[in-house]
């Protein structure tokens, strides 16, 4: 039997506003706290970077932004900045805009966050040791991106 899949059908696929919303929902989670709108923004274009993610499935609660990003990477014997984990990021960021929002529709609309001036609160944690591995890793990450963007000054991040 042979599957015919447009472009179009696979974007749909992979880049589905409620797997966006579980994303979203598992780094609120890790973060703890009222977030700041523009964060949930600034953490898709990370989780859905494969290097970024890569060093996220490895972080745990004394994780710092710093401590994952910045450290310098070995390729070829040559040292590259740890920067570089998030090539493209802007590009990303722009592409997934309307797909956050969407996301942040889809949570709203379920009750598991409130928006208020700016700040997103989280009503329904959500633990990522609930789901099956692959997914279970995704969230992960996020909870994970959540703690360390938790750390983190807003000058901080936006030096980043």
């Amino acid at each position: 039997m042979k599957i015919n899949m447009s472009i179009s059908k696979i974007k749909q696929l992979s880049l589905n506003p409620h797997f966006f919303s579980l994303l979203i929902q598992s780094f609120l989670s890790g973060y703890e706290k009222p977030c700041e709108l523009k964060l949930a923004f600034m953490a898709l274009p990370i989780l859905m970077y494969e290097e970024s993610r890569q060093r996220l499935g490895n972080a745990n609660k004394r994780s710092r932004i710093d401590t994952l990003f910045q450290s310098v990477q070995v390729i070829e014997n040559k040292k590259i900045s740890g920067k570089t984990r998030l090539a493209g990021y802007v590009d990303r960021y722009d592409s997934l805009k309307p797909y956050c929002k969407e996301a942040l529709i889809i949570l709203y609309s379920k009750n598991k966050i409130v928006i208020d001036e700016y700040k997103i609160i989280l009503i329904k944690t959500l633990n990522y040791r609930s789901f099956d591995n692959s997914i279970s890793y995704w969230l992960k990450c996020a909870f994970y991106l959540g703690v360390v963007f938790a750390k983190a000054s807003e000058q901080q991040l936006s030096f980043f």
